[in-house]
Order: structure tokens, then C-alpha cells, then sequence
């Protein structure tokens, strides 16, 4: 999964040719890599002076997303607590309309660490396109060179209380006015029709902000089905796949082999040669209390099953006995809400479908296992330990950090 960049040379990674004696013969009593003139292995050629970069390119990349946020110190302190004790790629936040704005919560995560933040995901409802635009520049200034990351979706359950349109235009719109914004340039609204009828905005004005960032924020797109996938791919510079939408149990039936057919379709007729980030964003509930992870993650792992999958056609259909299917089915149509329709899903249910991978260390380890292995193929680069965590994310992050990630490590010869 996390395939070396040297797999093109003969498919042998430099780090696999050198055993530590070889790399202390470059080291000097401080522990710096020193320069020499030659190399030290010749399939394929490297010279010590790379070995920083090569190992951290081998190595294994994660990422953790804070959910459901508390206030922005806490979520900052939460934050600050997971890097001092692993250098997480990216922290994420997701863009909750009914939770402290996304930004502000960025904003004081960037203050306290040195983490590159991103969103995770936001979305084209909430605010108009200037706006939004405005908001990304400004935290990319905040984080200087660290750079952030816009991830964006075409809508999620949080913003229900907003009438959608065109879901999947109102996305790409959004994105390219982003990508125009970060770039600086002036723009007509028109031009973003979708964008000017949901906002009203005036189609003759001319859209623009007066600060764009000095670096550009990547764009990630969170992608569950076929058209998404393919945006992805399109303009975007990577994508977010979640376990939410594609769960353990479809993944068994090879969700992830049809999703990534649909990106490879889309790869083909793009030959520009520009980065790809994949993320795997997985949901994971972990304590030493197994059943108290388990209780933890099911309002999050029975709404994505009832509202992303139950109600929704998905290019494979989770293994759900007819019964329920067809009880929350009628729950819905009688206008029930999501957070009632809970108690419909059973714990066994939850267990077997995997839309949050829940239980003690050593059960979100083999879990987390299973998936990369069946995404092995895709060569993911990143792989988020996504909300909702754990009942004590002090606890929670400690184990992530602690436990989880280093088995996973020591495993990642398999992925």
C-alpha cells in the first residue's frame, strides 16, 4: 500500500539494501548524516545525504481527525496532546454547522502546534464562495510554510438542514472559484452559475480576495461514489475515502476495487503527471472498555448506515437482514428522525457491517489491519485515525498513539 518511490527502479527500496552498521558508518557523534562522495548502495544509487528524505518517504503516514469538536481550546490542547506524541501528518476538522466554526478551530490548533491542518470535509452550502475562499487564505497565512488542506464533499448529514441542488455540480463550481481565489485571480460569478443561483449572487459582479495565500492549499476531494470519484481525480489534487461509506463489510465484497476501477477511469485521461494525495479515513472508537467503544461509536457508525446506506443506493449493499432494511425504511417515511431510528440497529449489526471500527486496542488494530490490507493495491498515502475515537479521547489518543500505530508499523510490510 504505502509503495516505495524506488518501486519503478527494480522495485528494491534503497532502505531494505542498508543494515544499521552500513548507516552508522555515515553518522557522526552527533547522529548528522554525512556527505560523501559516493554512493552507498548502487540499486539504485542514493547518497547519505538523502537518508533522511528516503526514510521519510518509506515510512508510513498517518493523520487523526477531532470529532465531534469541543470548544477550540480544548479541541487545540486535543491536538497539541496527539502530536507531542506522534508527528501526525495532517489534523483534521470537519466543517459541523451546529459546532464552533471550523476555522476559528483550525485557527487555534495552527497556534498551539505545528500541525498542517485541514478540513475534513467542508462543503458548498454553508457559506458563499468568496466567503470560504476568504476563510482558507487566511489560515493559510496563519500557517505559513506548513501549508493546509481544503477537504471538501458534496454535503454530508450535518448540513441537512440546508436545501440542496446539484449536489455534485455545486462541488466542482466550488472548487475551481477555490482554486481561482488561491491563485488570485478576478472572476465573473456568472461563470459559476450553480454558485450564483443557490447564493444569489450577481452573475456581472466580479469575484476576488484581496489576500490570497502565498502557497496555495491542496484541495481533496471526499468521495463516495462514482461521479465524486471521478472529480476527484479531475481537479482535484487528492481524495478522501472514508470507511463510513465504504465499511468493512463492503470492503469485503471489494467496494474499494470498484471505487478506485471508477478513479482509475478517470486517471487514464489525465496525463499532466501532478500529485495525487489518497487518504484513507478510517472511524475508529478505541478504549482498554471494549463494549464502551463499541456503545461510543454507534450514533456515528448507525447513522452512516442508516443515512449512507440504508436510504441510499450505493454500488454495493451492505449485507442488512431485510427486516431491519425494510423497518427503517418505514421509520423514514413516517418522518422519523435518524438519532430515533438508532435503537433499529442491533450491536451485532454494528460489529459486522464495520462502518466504525470499535472495541479495545488490540480489536481497532486487527480492524484497521483488515482494511489496509484489502487497500493495498491502491497505494494510499495517508491513513487517518478518524473520529469519533473513543468515550475519552485523552485515553483514546494516548492508545492511537501508543498502541495502534506502532503495531500497525511494525505490520506494514503487509500493506
Amino acid at each position: 500500500m504505502f509503495a516505495s518511490p524506488w518501486a519503478a527502479a527494480g522495485g528494491v527500496s534503497p532502505v531494505s539494501t542498508i543494515d544499521n552498521r552500513t548507516v552508522d558508518k555515515f553518522l557522526s557523534s552527533s547522529g548528522q548524516i554525512q556527505p560523501i562522495a559516493k554512493p552507498i548502495s548502487n540499486k539504485p544509487k542514493f547518497y547519505a545525504t538523502e537518508l533522511p528524505t528516503i526514510l521519510a518517504q518509506t515510512a508510513m503516514r498517518f493523520g487523526i481527525q477531532l470529532y465531534p469538536p469541543c470548544t477550540a481550546p480544548e479541541m487545540a490542547a486535543y491536538a497539541k496532546k496527539a502530536m507531542d506524541q506522534h508527528s501526525f501528518d495532517k489534523v483534521w476538522v470537519p466543517d459541523h454547522l451546529t459546532y464552533e466554526n471550523v476555522f476559528v478551530i483550525l485557527a487555534a490548533i495552527v497556534g498551539q502546534t505545528q500541525a498542517h491542518v485541514g478540513t475534513s470535509v467542508t462543503h458548498p452550502w454553508a457559506r458563499t464562495p468568496v466567503d470560504l475562499a476568504s476563510s482558507f487564505a487566511a489560515l493559510a497565512h496563519l500557517a505559513g510554510d506548513r501549508g493546509i488542506t481544503v477537504g471538501i464533499g458534496a454535503g454530508s448529514p450535518s448540513s441537512n438542514m440546508i436545501r440542496k441542488t446539484k449536489r455534485v455540480a455545486m462541488a466542482r463550481q466550488t472548487i475551481l472559484f477555490l482554486r481561482a481565489m488561491f491563485a488570485g485571480k478576478t472572476v465573473k460569478l456568472g461563470a459559476f452559475g450553480d454558485l450564483a443561483e443557490f447564493f444569489r449572487l450577481d452573475p456581472n459582479a466580479e469575484g476576488f480576495i484581496r489576500l490570497p495565500p502565498k502557497q496555495a492549499p491542496e484541495i481533496f476531494v471526499a468521495a463516495a461514489g462514482p461521479q465524486m470519484l471521478k472529480m476527484a481525480w479531475d481537479i482535484g489534487d487528492g481524495l478522501i475515502v472514508s470507511n463510513l461509506s465504504f465499511p468493512t463489510a463492503l470492503v469485503r465484497q471489494g467496494a474499494i476495487d470498484l471505487a478506485m476501477a471508477e478513479l482509475e477511469k478517470a486517471r487514464r485521461a489525465r496525463h499532466d503527471g501532478q500529485k495525487f494525495t489518497k487518504v484513507l479515513h478510517l472511524h475508529i472508537s478505541v478504549s482498554r472498555d471494549g463494549p464502551a467503544a463499541k456503545r461510543f461509536a454507534k450514533p456515528m457508525g448507525a447513522g452512516a448506515l442508516i443515512q449512507g446506506h440504508l436510504l441510499k443506493q450505493r454500488m454495493l449493499k451492505l449485507p442488512v437482514p431485510e427486516a431491519t432494511a425494510e423497518v427503517v425504511a418505514a421509520a423514514h417515511r413516517s418522518g422519523k428522525p435518524v438519532n430515533e431510528m438508532m435503537e433499529l440497529i442491533s450491536d451485532d449489526l454494528m460489529t459486522q457491517v464495520g462502518t466504525v471500527i470499535a472495541g479495545t486496542p488490540a480489536q481497532c488494530t486487527d480492524g484497521i489491519d483488515e482494511m489496509l490490507r484489502a487497500a493495498k493495491p491502491y497505494g494510499f498515502d495517508i491513513v487517518d485515525m478518524a473520529s469519533p475515537l473513543g468515550p475519552n479521547w485523552d485515553e483514546a489518543i494516548d492508545l492511537i498513539c501508543q498502541e495502534i500505530i506502532p503495531e500497525i508499523e511494525r505490520r506494514s510490510a503487509s500493506y
